[in-house]
């Protein structure tokens, strides 16, 4: 039998040194990313100790969001404050931490925003409403932080909020989680083939884009066939086994309080 011999070409030896290029645009766009699925991957498991409906407790920050935009006076923002606060230190350290942040840079930005109104004769504005706006966001942060995203979105049926807005929302958030974990994948891939120099950027990070667009496209049809195939008539129930407790009752109290002491301070009954 012959002895099968390999051309000169095959058997040299190859020193292959690719140029070095920066994929901190990809490294950059994964860690976005992974931020907002781990975000609301987190937030979906957010359940505090709390027995009553989800409803009693949005209603509750309605009342003091309201009340906390609409008042003129510090003494009721400080109450709120307090408030608020005190709940703080029912949470754990990574969550304090993280409703502090998110509320500080909405009081910053707000500051800002509102820095000319200090040459301009407004002095009180710049303290008032970045305080507000602290306060708000916290308030909103605490809300978030206690109740997932499709427990949220049930309790808004208590208030008769159309069907259709509260199923476009539950489904914008499950799209989001679906599309977010293709570009995910996809953009693992750019970088695992990303070898050498590739001054075409752009253009690699277009197409992880255009791709999920076509997803999304495809999903979306799928989707509309499979409401036609179950008979879907616009109808979107929630079922939910709960009814009003005591807790709900005592954050209606709290609520019905905090409205008298905004009257009292807003100067309502003089």
């Amino acid at each position: 039998m012959a002895e099968l011999k390999l051309p000169e070409w095959a058997m040299r030896e190859e020193n292959y040194k690719p140029s070095g290029d920066r994929d901190f645009f990809i490294s950059r766009s994964l860690l976005r990313l992974m931020g907002v699925l781990l975000h609301i991957r987190r937030q979906a498991k957010n359940v505090m100790n709390y027995k009553g409906l989800a409803a009693g407790r949005l209603l509750f920050v309605f009342i003091v969001v309201l009340l906390t935009v609409g008042t003129r006076m510090g003494a009721f923002l400080l109450l709120v404050l307090t408030g608020e606060l005190v709940l703080l230190c029912f949470m754990p350290g990574s969550t304090i931490l993280r409703i502090l942040r998110n509320a500080l840079l909405a009081m910053l930005f707000s500051a800002l925003v509102l820095l000319p109104a200090l040459f301009l004769g407004s002095a009180p504005a710049i303290v008032l409403i970045p305080l507000k706006t602290f306060l708000t966001v916290m308030c909103l942060s605490i809300l978030n932080e206690s109740l997932p995203w499709h427990v949220l979105t049930a309790s808004l049926r208590v208030f008769h909020v159309p069907q259709i807005f509260i199923q476009i929302l539950d489904i914008t958030l499950k799209y989001i989680v679906l599309l977010g974990e293709i570009s995910l994948e996809m953009l693992y891939a750019l970088k695992l083939r990303s070898v050498g120099r590739n001054p075409m950027k752009k253009q690699a990070f277009s197409g992880v884009l255009g791709v999920t667009f076509l997803k999304s496209r495809e999903m979306s049809e799928e989707m509309y066939r499979a409401m036609i195939c179950r008979c879907f008539t616009g109808d979107y129930p929630v079922f939910s086994g709960k009814r009003w407790q005591v807790q709900d009752a005592l954050l209606l109290v709290s609520a019905s309080v905090l409205v008298l002491v905004y009257s009292y301070i807003e100067g309502a009954f003089l």
